[in-house]
Parts: C-alpha cells; sequence; structure tokens
C-alpha cells in the first residue's frame, strides 16, 4: 500500500499541516537571522533618500530612524530604480504600500516574504497534484530544500518572484490539461511577472512556458496556447528593458571575471546546497568531509532515482526538469556573455521546487512498487533537508554576521565607546543592517574612503567593526593603520571574529593622559543623494 505521503492528493488537514511546516521553516529563519546586506536597499530604495549621506560626525541608530522609516509613493520608486539600483521594480511596489501603510520595521516586510514564499509552496503543490505527482512529498522539499526557505525569509523580492513561478506552473499544467487559452494567458502573466520581480525569474519562467511546445497531446493547438501566453510575458519583459537598460552597467566588479570550470563547480556546489543547505560547513576537517561526501551521495542517489522511474513521473516530466535546468543555464549564458561569474545560491533557489518536484515525482514513482524503500529516501532526504533548515536558522556559519558580532561585542558597547563602521561600497549594505543589530543608543562613526578616522575625545573605547565588502576592507585597513600608529590608543583586543569568512572587531582603548579627538556629538543630521547601482 502506497503511504499517504507518497499518493497523488492529499486531505485538507494533510495539506494544511504542510504549509504549516513550511511557516515554521521559512519563518525560522525570517525571525532568527541577522539583518542583511542587501536588505537595506529594500528600505531606502522605498524612501526618499535611496543613498544617503550619513552624517560626516558620530551619530547613533535612533537619530538616523527617521531616514529608514520615510517612505515614498510607487511613481518615485520606479524613478530612483532606474536611477540608482538594478532590479525590477513589482517587489518594491509592494514592500513600498507596505511601508506605507506604516509596517517600516524589517519584521514586517520579512512577514510578507514568508507569506508568498508558503503561498509559493501551495501553488506548486496544486501544481504537482494536477500533474499526478504526490503533492504532500511535493510540497515538504519544497519547503524544506534551503535555497528555498532562506531567499523566502529575506525582505528582497525573491519569494514574491517563487509564488508569482508556483501560480505560472500551475496555470500551464491547467492549460495543458484543459486546452484553456485563459489558463494559457493566466500563465503567460504570472511568468512574466516573475521576471517583473527579479529578471533571474525570467529564465525558469521562459522554460514552463515553452514546455507548452513539446506538451504531449495538445497537436495544433499547442501553438495557440504558446501564443497566448507570450503576449503578456514578452510585453513584461519590454518593460523590465526600461529598468534594466539604464543600470546595466552599474555594478561592473560585482562578480569574479568569468571561467567556465569554475564556474561549473559553483553551479554544482550551490544546486546541491539549494536542497541541503551548508551542513559540510558546521563541521571541521575529516568531519567536513565526511559529510560533503554523505550529501554528495545523497544527490547522485535522488538523480538516479529520477532517471530509473523517468518515464513514471507521468508527461509533465519535462517541464520540472526545464524548470530545474534553466536558472543555471541561464546564470552560465549570462556569465559567457557578460565577462563574469553571476552564480550564486539566491540566483540558484528558483531551481529549488523543480528538483522538489522531480524528487517527490521518482519517490511516488518508485512506491508504486517498492513503497516502504520510497518512504525510507524520502524520509531520508526530508530530515536531511531540516537538519540544514536548522542549520540555517541558528548556525552563525550560514548566516550573516551583524546580529553575532553584536551580541559578542554587547559587553563592550555603550556610551563611553564609540563604534567604527565601514561605509563600505555605497552606504547602505554594511551602515544599515549595523544600524538595525546595534543598540539604538550606540554611537557610531562611519569610515569614508580618503577621510582619516578621527574618534571625538568622549570615547574611552574605540570598536572597528570589520564587516566588510571590497570598498569596506580598504575602510577598515586605512582606519587600522591609523590606530596602531596613533599613540592615543592602544590596540587592547580582537573579542569577535569570523575565521571563515576574515570579518573581525577590533578593541582599542584610551592611551593613558590621552589628549586625542575634536569633535562632540552633532545635535542634527544631513541626508544628501548619490546615485549608484544597487545590489
Amino acid at each position: 500500500m502506497v503511504p499517504a505521503l507518497l499518493r497523488q492528493g492529499g486531505t485538507r488537514a494533510a495539506l494544511a499541516i504542510v504549509l504549516f511546516i513550511a511557516a515554521l521553516a521559512i519563518g525560522a529563519g525570517a525571525v532568527l537571522r541577522s539583518a542583511e546586506y542587501d536588505e537595506g536597499y529594500t528600505s531606502l530604495v522605498t524612501s526618499p533618500v535611496p543613498r544617503p549621506a550619513w552624517p560626516e560626525g558620530a551619530f547613533t541608530p535612533r537619530d538616523v530612524a527617521p531616514v529608514l522609516e520615510a517612505v515614498v509613493p510607487p511613481a518615485e520608486v520606479a524613478r530612483q530604480l532606474r536611477e540608482t539600483d538594478v532590479h525590477p521594480p513589482l517587489y518594491f511596489w509592494a514592500a513600498g504600500l507596505l511601508r506605507q501603510a506604516g509596517l517600516t520595521e524589517l519584521g514586517a516586510l520579512r512577514a510578507f516574504s514568508v507569506l508568498c514564499a508558503v503561498a509559493a509552496v501551495a501553488a506548486f503543490m496544486a501544481a504537482a497534484g494536477l500533474a499526478g505527482i504526490p503533492p504532500l512529498a511535493a510540497g515538504l522539499l519544497t519547503a524544506l530544500s534551503y535555497g528555498f526557505a532562506y531567499t523566502g525569509g529575506v525582505a528582497r523580492g525573491f519569494a514574491l518572484a517563487h509564488l508569482m513561478l508556483g501560480l505560472a506552473a500551475l496555470a500551464v499544467v491547467l492549460a495543458w490539461r484543459r486546452n484553456s487559452a485563459v489558463a494559457a494567458g493566466a500563465a503567460g502573466l504570472a511568468a512574466g511577472l516573475a521576471s517583473f520581480t527579479n529578471y533571474l525569474a525570467a529564465f525558469p519562467a521562459a522554460a514552463l512556458l515553452g514546455w507548452l511546445l513539446i506538451a504531449p497531446g495538445l497537436g495544433w493547438a499547442r501553438l495557440r496556447l504558446l501564443a497566448v501566453a507570450a503576449v503578456p510575458f514578452l510585453a513584461l519583459q519590454l518593460a523590465n528593458l526600461s529598468y534594466f537598460l539604464p543600470q546595466r552597467g552599474s555594478r561592473p566588479e560585482q562578480f569574479e571575471p568569468f571561467a567556465i570550470l569554475p564556474a561549473l563547480k559553483l553551479l554544482g556546489q550551490f544546486n546541491a546546497a539549494n536542497l541541503f543547505g551548508g551542513l559540510p560547513l558546521y563541521a571541521d576537517g575529516v568531519a567536513r568531509l565526511a559529510l560533503g561526501a554523505g550529501l554528495a551521495g545523497l544527490l547522485l542517489a535522488g538523480a538516479v532515482a529520477v532517471a530509473w522511474r523517468w518515464r513514471g513521473l507521468g508527461p509533465t516530466r519535462w517541464l520540472w526538469l526545464g524548470g530545474f535546468a534553466a536558472p543555471s543555464a541561464g546564470l552560465l549564458l549570462l556569465g559567457a556573455l557578460a565577462g563574469n561569474t553571476p552564480v550564486e545560491l539566491r540566483y540558484l533557489a528558483f531551481a529549488g521546487p523543480f528538483a522538489a518536484l522531480l524528487l517527490a515525482g521518482a519517490a511516488g514513482a518508485v512506491a508504486q512498487r517498492h513503497p516502504r524503500a520510497a518512504l525510507a529516501g524520502l524520509a531520508l532526504l526530508l530530515a536531511v533537508q531540516g537538519a540544514g533548515i536548522a542549520g540555517m536558522a541558528l548556525h552563525p556559519a550560514t548566516r550573516q554576521a551583524y546580529r553575532d558580532a553584536m551580541a559578542a561585542l554587547s559587553p563592550l558597547l555603550g556610551p563611553q565607546t564609540l563604534l567604527l563602521v565601514p561605509r563600505g561600497n555605497d552606504g547602505v549594505g554594511i551602515v544599515v543592517a549595523t544600524l538595525r543589530e546595534a543598540p539604538a543608543d550606540q554611537p557610531m562613526l562611519l569610515l569614508r574612503d580618503g577621510v582619516p578616522v578621527t574618534p571625538p575625545a568622549a570615547y574611552r573605547r574605540l570598536v572597528l567593526l570589520a564587516i566588510t565588502d571590497r570598498d569596506g576592507a580598504r575602510q577598515a585597513d586605512a582606519a587600522l593603520a591609523r590606530l596602531r600608529a596613533d599613540p592615543a590608543w592602544r590596540e587592547a583586543a580582537t573579542p569577535w571574529r569570523d575565521a571563515r569568512r576574515g570579518f573581525a572587531a577590533h578593541l582599542f582603548e584610551a592611551a593613558p593622559a590621552s589628549t586625542s579627538g575634536v569633535a562632540d556629538l552633532p545635535e542634527g543630521i544631513v541626508i544628501g543623494r548619490a546615485h549608484h547601482g544597487g545590489e
């Protein structure tokens, strides 16, 4: 007898339980993980000043809180995206409307992402059920995919793009099953909106629509359905160009130069991490190698099961394979054309639900003859995925470091301590993440290119927080060299270090009888505008 988890259907209660598990898995990361570099752009590109000129003197997070709380209407968001960022507008319009409604906190924006991600799980489950794939298994494998769960809990557009892809997949299957032009048009619209949320979602979106050309049983009707789907999809690509072209060259050094072998290696690593997370990062030495080998073996076993029961996956098997392969193929093509290597886990997260449907379909096909083996294999996959999700929420190795750094530094912080923070590339990513994780009244001073650090005399301790991007590393190194050469300050300790990423915090104390420093805290702040491309 086929286990309930692997049947081609499910009760409402079972479906609700899967969605509840999805909310827990995705929401845990949203609640427990640090504020992130890219999330600062979400707040500021929907504000009056997307690239603030922060105070040149010392200030506190409370001083600049109004900058992060101010909001502009959608038309102004659209204009600012064309001038200062590298993304399409749909998610930012939604985020801006939420912020206009008073939901300006990072937690509220993350909650919106979580809702979109859970709805995406429901959409992919519905598509799986229509296609004859066990929906409960598909939903669990999707929700516990590390890349999907991680991107589903951050204040960026990934979760909304996942939702649009899930709706597009559902509509494509409906168009095929019912030979429905209305469903085909809905598929094209949802696929276009996915790319209008995140450019890279265009690759799996196009693969979904392209499947109509080879979908079985449609005859010449396939051309009609594809044409209907193509109209809204292509219209939204034209809209995308109005945002992409003004900013296409704004981040020339964001990625490493293109090389085919390193790119293929990264694609392999991140596709594996997309399903299972960073478990090898939680161990050292032989244990790390053993974990890596075990996960590689598990991934290979899953691929073998899909290949072994390929025909048993049903008529939509090429639909899911196309959705899975499209993000990798698209990134490889983009890298070759642009001469760089734009391969990151979050970009490959769009492949996660399609891998989940392939694995769920294979498990369901195996269960027809070997139900116990299929259930055991699925349980092992889900257990490993669950461990990866727990690590995502709890382990510092796979989350950004701002919250962990502040927790370690908390005994040293306070009104007598000045926190030195690199401005970084354009004063958004590092600065806003630090503002969100630091105590509200903690004095801070930004390190800038070409501006020697001159700590005010009011402080007896300095903590240089060297969480950096490329520009931030240069700024932190210059400040360290100057402070180490200044007899008024002595380096006392390194109270926090992230050895894997090379980040650290350096504590300096005022030397006896020191008279260094020339300024007091400013009473006001001046916010200006500068234009750079954001992440």
